[in-house]
């Protein structure tokens, strides 16, 4: 059953960004106050230390003026001046004639409004003198121009306090974006087929799960492969052994159908007796062919494990290995003295062994020497052990030694031992089952 995540995790990625967006944050406030405030208090002192106030105001009245200049206004048509008053960043522009009010923006009524003197008594820095096109007048010019610069002020302010917020949120993730930098150049080794490389695993957030899911990924893929890779080497090297045992009762038969082609026998038994063989061989060739279809042996070998004695187990495999032999010009020894000793063996994987034992002699040992096959005894096993005269020269070069792996894997599969010694004169090959 799949385990379910936690629905909070301490050191998962969720905490780390909401706590990392927290503190990023927080720092990211103080530093818009603290630059907010400072920049209001730079710009009030310097607007209340400097001459900046009288200079702009007397820039306004200047623009007035040429305005008026370029339009020809007089006391009779100062509506006009709504137009210039619409481009420019002004409160209030009041216009007086001596000391009463003839033109003000804000009011409909400019005989409503507070004599000149009086202004003049408060503060007259926002007065400027202008000429009209018929008589001379006093604007006054209240104007915010300030707002502009303390708008900026708050502009950069918050531009700087979000590139602050940015680059303390990265700086406090930055671990975390070069280890999925650095896995993401891990799986593009993996994608290359290396899967032997193990991917980084830190931490203890997702992140890490997903590294270590892709490494238990990466192992469960390669013990498929390595598995994959078991059974098509196990199907080809039993189809290679099968094809190599069907070769020797194959080239037994063409042996006794070459004796009965030209009529090398003296009786009809004996004809017989080399039709029982080649019929025994054809048999024992289809037994094997069958189980070229068949994609596991080692499943059906014990069902297929018969408990009988030495002499009945192999007394007629025997007989015939040492017909084949003397059919082929090679002399042997007379039939051993059984010993009393029970085995549990395969009647076919036996055959097959003496088979292949068979073609071994045939291509490498000495004609004219004895075949010598004696039995073997201790207290854990019993067998028997063949030996022939070889010599270098009849060694063939190209041999893969695939008849003498078939009998290993066989005499495993029934329990059983396998040894091989070879001299620059003799082989000797020994095959031990277990006592019973």
């Amino acid at each position: 059953m799949k385990s379910k995540l936690p629905l909070f995790n301490p050191y998962g990625l969720r905490s780390r960004f909401f706590l990392s967006m927290v503190i990023s944050l927080a720092i990211c406030t103080a530093v818009f106050f603290l630059l907010y405030n400072s920049m209001n208090y730079l710009l009030t002192n310097y607007f209340e230390q400097s001459d900046f106030r009288e200079g702009h105001i007397a820039k306004q009245g200047q623009s007035l003026q040429e305005y008026i200049d370029k339009n020809h206004i007089s006391s009779t048509d100062l509506s006009l001046l709504e137009k210039w008053e619409y481009r420019q960043p002004i409160i209030l522009l009041e216009l007086y004639a001596g000391n009463d009010c003839i033109y003000s923006s804000l009011y409909d009524d400019p005989k409503a409004r507070i004599s000149l003197s009086d202004i003049a008594a408060e503060d007259d820095s926002n007065s400027v003198s202008i000429e009209l096109t018929d008589i001379n007048a006093t604007a006054i010019l209240y104007s915010d121009f300030t707002y502009q610069y303390y708008l900026l002020g708050t502009a950069l302010s918050v531009i700087l306090s979000l590139v602050l917020f940015v680059l303390l949120f990265l700086r406090s993730n930055n671990k975390l974006i070069r280890y999925i930098c650095r896995l993401n150049e891990e799986v593009q080794i993996l994608e290359g087929g290396n899967l032997e490389y193990r991917v980084s695993v830190e931490g203890n957030d997702e992140i890490t799960d997903l590294a270590r899911s892709m490494n238990r990924m990466r192992q469960a893929f390669r013990q498929q492969m390595e598995t994959e890779q078991t059974l098509h080497q196990t199907n080809r090297q039993l189809i290679t052994e099968m094809s190599h045992d069907l070769r020797t009762p194959l080239t037994g038969i063409l042996l006794y159908l070459e004796i009965l082609k030209s009529h090398r026998y003296t009786t009809e038994a004996e004809q017989k007796d080399y039709l029982d063989k080649i019929d025994a061989k054809a048999r024992h060739m289809k037994v094997i062919s069958d189980h070229l279809f068949a994609y596991s042996l080692e499943e059906t070998v014990e069902k297929q494990l018969e408990l009988q004695s030495m002499e009945k187990a192999f007394t007629g495999v025997i007989q015939c290995f040492s017909e084949d032999l003397k059919a082929r010009g090679f002399s042997t020894a007379p039939e051993p003295a059984w010993i009393p000793c029970r085995v549990r063996v395969n009647s076919e994987f036996i055959q097959r062994i003496f088979e292949n034992i068979t073609s071994n002699i045939i291509r490498y040992a000495t004609p004219s020497t004895e075949v010598r096959i004696d039995l073997i005894e201790t207290e854990a096993y019993c067998g028997f052990s063949v030996m022939n005269a070889c010599t270098p020269s009849n060694i063939h070069p190209d041999s893969r030694g695939i008849g003498i792996e078939s009998i290993h894997r066989m005499m495993r599969q029934m329990n059983g031992l396998c040894t091989v010694e070879q001299t620059e004169t003799a082989f000797e090959i020994s095959l031990f089952f277990p006592r019973l």
